[in-house]
């Protein structure tokens, strides 16, 4: 969380550096993935000072490629909003003249907020939307409910148990773009479908948490994504149902991208 903040709120460049003594969670790992931004790890024992002193050259090593690439973009953000002042309406009714790298980075952030927010469900829109014990299905927002950070749902299925999900455990359902889906992505994934029960709810299918492990080109916009669930039996999720398989191997147009939880709570705080 405290990652997200300084990324999102405080707009800071940030070198993601993961400090722990065994695996770090996928969970975690694939937010920090999910920002495009490859963590600096330093999880196994340091054995000597020798071993310390080279990780903190690694370390500086990093930081300063942090450093050219934020010029290099800075660089390539100030070009590109130059190309746009001058382009065939430059200096017709523009006497301030292309804009400075502040105001270009500003009009950029700006661009950036607007995509996180097209991404936070809203009121109305299709979406994923967490049951009971990890266990995801399509739904309808019907309306957000402040005092309580949840959503208040419609499910596809007309069943009427469990439609107040908290507003992190909801995902629109929007194919997502090629570019979205990498390595460490966070998905929903569908596996296995349910019957219906005479007035109680019609049937459909299930949707999993999982996260994808391997990535293969297979023309046009789409990927063949092979991941795993990221909750099990210990964790409380129901891994009787029929077809259930531990791994999935799927298109990525079959995917939903999992919601960024700070991004969610971040938009709706504010509301």
């Amino acid at each position: 969380m405290e990652y997200q903040f300084a990324l999102l709120s405080l707009k800071k460049p940030v070198l993601p550096v993961i400090i722990a003594p065994g695996k770090i969670s996928d969970t975690i790992e694939s937010y920090i993935r999910q920002d495009g931004r490859i963590p600096f790890k330093m999880d196994t024992p340091v054995r000597g000072e020798a071993e310390f002193s080279e990780r903190m050259e690694y370390l500086a090593d990093a930081i300063k490629k942090m450093i050219i690439d934020l010029d290099t973009e800075r660089e390539t953000l100030r070009l590109r909003h130059l190309n746009i002042q001058e382009g065939p309406t430059a200096g017709v009714g523009n006497a301030s003249g292309p804009p400075s790298y502040e105001q270009a980075l500003s009009l950029e952030q700006a661009k950036v907020g607007q995509d996180i927010r097209e991404r936070v469900p809203q009121v109305g829109d299709h979406v994923i939307a967490h049951w009971q014990k990890h266990s995801y299905f399509t739904a309808t927002i019907v309306r957000f409910i402040k005092k309580t950070m949840k959503f208040e749902i419609r499910w596809d299925d007309q069943d009427e148990s469990g439609r107040f999900p908290d507003v992190t455990m909801v995902a629109l359902d929007k194919v997502p773009e090629k570019w979205e889906v990498s390595v460490g992505s966070r998905v929903f994934f569908p596996q296995g479908s349910y019957c219906g029960q005479a007035g109680v709810r019609t049937g459909g299918e299930r949707y999993h948490e999982g996260i994808v492990t391997k990535t293969e080109p297979c023309g046009g916009n789409r990927l063949r994504c092979h991941g795993h669930h990221l909750k099990g039996g210990s964790d409380g999720k129901w891994v009787t149902y029929k077809d259930y398989n531990y791994t999935f191997c799927c298109f990525s147009t079959d995917l939903r991208v999992a919601p960024n939880p700070y991004n969610v709570t971040h938009a709706y705080s504010n509301m």
